[in-house]
């Protein structure tokens, strides 16, 4: 049994490198510029191996979305609330800012690729998909639970602190600072602010 996971684990990191090195190429330079003999060269393994492992690069993006979902805030934030909304609210920018300006790069790069790259779009709208089942699952057990108000559709929360909390920024990155806030009032001092305004506007 041992030798089993020994001899499983080199593949698995061969995997994650693979994946990692894909991930590093099309924040640099886009999906469609990027071959998959550039992603091996940077994974360093032969593309034999690449295609052994994810078969197109099709695959290879899917699975790049995945992990990137996977430890992205929409899976995790939930192991990170108290059970008060405010202050869970309050979590989830936090956690939900700090995600989309770690996968800046790839996220601005990916979206400009969308419109052209008929399996990028349908990737990251899979993706996408699954996050904001995630998200209107979360309002909606606040609904349900009389936190939250019944009047306002779930999906039209996820929306609003999907605005609020990650387009901002990424309207910025594209426009290059031109949508930023000027003077002292930067993300950090404007978290707090903007968490009131989403809580009292849905709370019951």
């Amino acid at each position: 049994m041992n030798v089993q996971k020994t001899s499983e684990r080199p593949a698995e990191d061969t995997r994650q490198r693979i994946i990692q090195a894909a991930l590093t190429l099309f924040g640099r330079v886009g999906y469609a510029q990027t071959t998959t003999r550039a992603i091996a060269q940077e994974a360093g393994v032969n593309e034999v191996t690449l295609f052994r492992h994810f078969g197109t690069k099709m695959n290879l993006l899917s699975a790049c979305v995945e992990t990137m979902n996977a430890g992205g805030f929409a899976a995790t934030f939930e192991t990170e609330l108290c059970g008060e909304y405010a202050e869970d609210v309050r979590r989830m920018a936090v956690r939900q800012m700090r995600d989309t300006l770690e996968h800046m790069d790839i996220l601005r790069v990916l979206i400009c690729d969308a419109r052209n790259v008929p399996e990028l779009r349908e990737a990251m709208v899979q993706g996408g998909s699954g996050n904001f089942a995630r998200l209107r699952n979360f309002f909606q057990r606040q609904i349900e639970a009389g936190v939250v108000r019944a009047d306002v559709a779930p999906e039209a929360l996820v929306m609003a602190f999907d605005s609020l909390f990650s387009t901002q920024l990424i309207l910025e990155n594209l426009f290059e600072g031109s949508f930023s806030p000027s003077g002292a009032y930067t993300h950090e001092t404007a978290v707090d602010a903007l968490v009131q305004i989403f809580v009292r506007g849905t709370q019951a």
